[in-house]
């Protein structure tokens, strides 16, 4: 019943971003709380659990001490049928259970998303989160919360603006905010819930934490597709790690080969949002400080077996160092954020304003991360998204940092929240997962593990690896086993962190790309799965961290060259075939190129030619057009008994980047001299040595992709033995 000055309402809802989200009360969680001391909660939540030990699987009990709450979870399918099976009669029966033990009481309704996973519980604990508009006056603001008994704990929180308020006594927490949001002197008002939700690395089957479902020394090996059985790398990219030789995920998403071209800058950092990481791991390198968001301090170190945050951290960024795995971007550095913590039975405890702050801080000075890794679901949150949207206009000095964020493990839509914003924020990509078989993680899907399927809906972007992921685990005794890394860390949170990571590598490349080019990077580039086209468990597809780099550069070379002996004295000349072409998202217009001819020592230029267009040839953006020099001869040095060639190629360009997010995907863009534009220069250098014979090639290039015909652009040829010059215009 609804007292003094409180709202009467029988529909149980709150909003976000402007909008209703409709409640249910849970039939699955019972919040209790002590009398006194808080360990009497405790003790008769593990009693009850212990009675009900009878079913199938066992209730949880779960622990949210800063609240002084205790909440027993039953199993999500069969609570009522289960405890019925005990002799009881569900919900109510558990709280009649609670009633009659002295000293604890039952705590606040613990309610569930009508629309979203049931899996997310949430608990109104007597604090709000109220906006006023920028007209409101303080003495208006201070007598609307005195009419619903509230006091203002912390202004400015989690964003600028807002007050955390608390109320003066055990009220109806969810009509008070609703009565707040519908006030004209407010912007925006909601419940500071406490949000309950398993990790969505550690998928539930039966109510029942999995932990560490199958090691890889149980998965068949054989069973997998021959090219990643037999996978492993030769040649450079090749880390020594040792858990490289397992990690299919990477192999399968061309990281190795995305390496060749940037393996990661320490200058660039992704921040893991979860629940810690492990500060002291040997095999995570961070940009510091870190962030806690229940301390409230620098320190994002995890409590007892809190692993998933390293286990996210290292699939993202494990550097080359001989030890443990590698990440998708070895060589950039990873923020922690720990926004949330493990309160049991495979689930972990956050509130709306820990995740937002915590968000807020990743972007912030002096952690300035350019990525967020998110790998995690709440409800629905005005404050959140407000992180999300501040994220965008304000992270990376305006250019906004691209956000990755997991699906969910529901085998079924709806894609949860936070994954869900992603049409509505630019840079911003929700993340499915898919098996070595290249499968959408399903209960059926060839991989075996039979208790959980990747969520999927139409707000998927991409999908990435989310199966049998080799990671890290925290050091020592606590986290998912006894050493110091797990060979299957699962669920779409292990994909989302590929997905952070290949972020990462496309702004070590460049990193003046804008959030939205990013994800439009990783979109055109991504390996096209199930129907043609997007869809709604692959997205665009599964990531291609090569195809992604080579589109996130502003202009390629290719060169070939081969040693000739000319004349009389069979004097040694180069024959040089050379491509600038354009596979990336900008428009490019090439300026200038030269080709030069050296001595052995590099100090005296021999012989060179020199390309001066003028207007220089325009290079529509995704297209691949080129300007080709073939059959270029310069003196190089010695004769066919003793010979060497040293080569430089220098080049010069202007660039134009897109000029908005959601350019059509299957269309180049034109130039667009309001965007901004750069002129840049490039050079590379070669030689060789002549014990070579006559006919051997040497190539240097950013990449040697076969085009057919018409793909191919201009050329011109320059044959200095018949002093013939031939253009092509194609």
């Amino acid at each position: 019943m609804a007292t003094k000055n409180q709202p009467a309402s029988t529909e149980r809802y709150y909003y976000a971003d402007g909008r209703k989200v409709p409640l249910n009360v849970s039939a699955r969680f019972l919040a209790i709380r002590g009398a006194g001391e808080g360990s009497t909660a405790r003790s008769v939540a593990a009693g009850i659990a212990e009675r009900l030990s009878t079913m199938s699987a066992p209730a949880q009990v779960l622990e949210v001490p800063e609240y002084s709450l205790t909440v027993i979870a039953l199993p999500p399918t069969t609570a009522g049928a289960a405890v019925a099976k005990a002799g009881e009669a569900g919900l109510e029966t558990l709280r009649a259970m609670v009633a009659a033990e002295p000293g604890v009481t039952t705590g606040p309704q613990v309610y569930e998303p009508a629309t979203e996973d049931a899996e997310v519980a949430l608990v109104p604990v007597g604090e709000i989160l109220v906006k006023f508009k920028a007209d409101a006056g303080k003495e208006a603001q201070r007598k609307l919360l005195d009419k619903y008994n509230l006091e203002v704990k912390q202004h400015d929180y989690p964003e600028p603006g807002v007050d955390l308020v608390v109320a003066k006594g055990d009220l109806d927490i969810l009509g008070i905010a609703n009565a707040l949001q519908e006030n004209a002197l407010v912007e925006f008002a909601q419940p500071n819930f406490v949000h309950l939700a398993p990790r969505l690395g550690e998928a539930l089957m039966n109510g029942v934490s999995m932990r560490a479902p199958q090691t890889m020394e149980a998965f068949d090996r054989a069973a997998l597709p021959s090219t990643e059985a037999e996978g492993a790398l030769t040649g450079p990219a090749t880390p020594s790690d040792p858990g490289f030789a397992s990690q299919w995920n990477l192999k399968k998403i061309k990281a190795p080969e995305a390496w060749e071209i940037s393996p990661g800058s320490p200058g660039i950092s992704i921040a893991i949002l979860d629940e810690g990481c492990d500060m002291t791991h040997e095999d995570i390198v961070y940009k510091l400080p870190g962030y806690d968001a229940f301390a409230g301090d620098d320190n994002p170190q995890p409590d007892g077996n809190d692993a998933h945050g390293t286990a996210c951290a290292g699939v993202a960024a494990m550097p080359i160092n001989g030890k443990g795995g590698v990440g998708v971007a070895p060589g950039c550095k990873i923020v922690g954020i720990r926004i949330a913590k493990g309160v049991g039975g495979g689930f972990w405890s956050t509130t709306d304003a820990k995740v937002a702050d915590g968000i807020y801080k990743a972007v912030q000075a002096p952690r300035s991360a350019d990525v967020l890794s998110n790998s995690y679901s709440v409800s629905p949150s005005t404050v959140v998204t407000n992180a999300f949207k501040y994220a965008q206009t304000h992270g990376r000095g305006g250019k906004g940092c691209p956000i990755a964020a997991a699906a969910g493990n529901s085998n079924a839509p709806p894609v949860i929240y936070p994954a869900r914003l992603s049409p509505t924020i630019p840079g911003f990509m929700a993340v499915s997962a898919t098996n070595e078989w290249d499968q959408r993680k399903s209960k059926t899907s060839l991989d075996g593990e039979t208790w959980w399927g990747s969520s999927y809906g139409p707000e998927v972007d991409c999908a990435a690896p989310g199966v049998h992921i080799y990671a890290p685990d925290i050091t020592g005794a606590a986290g998912y086993s006894s050493g110091k890394y797990v060979s299957n860390f699962n669920g779409t949170s292990s994909a989302t962190p590929h997905v952070a990571g290949l972020m990462a590598l496309i702004l070590s490349v460049d990193p003046g790309l804008r959030s939205w080019e990013v994800e439009e990077i990783i979109k055109l580039t991504a390996d096209d799965l199930g129907p043609a086209g997007r869809d709604p468990e692959f997205g665009f597809g599964r990531i291609n961290c090569r195809r992604a780099l080579e589109a996130a550069s502003k202009i390629w070379y290719a060169i070939t060259v081969n040693p000739v002996f000319l004349g009389a004295g069979k004097e040694c000349f180069m024959r040089i075939n050379v491509r600038m072409y354009n596979p990336g998202i900008n428009t490019v217009r090439l300026d200038a190129l030269t080709v030069t001819s050296h001595n052995p020592a590099w100090t005296a230029e021999i012989d060179r030619f020199e390309y001066r267009p003028n207007p220089g040839n325009v290079l529509a953006p995704r297209t691949n057009q080129d300007v080709q020099f073939n059959g270029i001869l310069l003196k190089a040095n010695g004769n066919q008994s003793s010979w060497s060639y040293r080569w430089a190629l220098n080049w010069s360009y202007t660039f134009w980047r897109p000029s908005a997010p959601g350019l059509p995907l299957t269309a180049a863009a034109s130039a667009d001299e309001s965007s901004g534009v750069r002129v840049t220069t490039g050079a590379v250098k070669g030689s060789h040595d002549g014990a070579t014979p006559a006919g051997a090639e040497a190539r240097a290039s950013r990449h040697l992709a076969p085009l057919s015909e018409d793909q191919q652009g201009d050329s011109i040829t320059v044959d200095r033995q018949t002093r013939q010059i031939t253009i092509v215009v194609r």
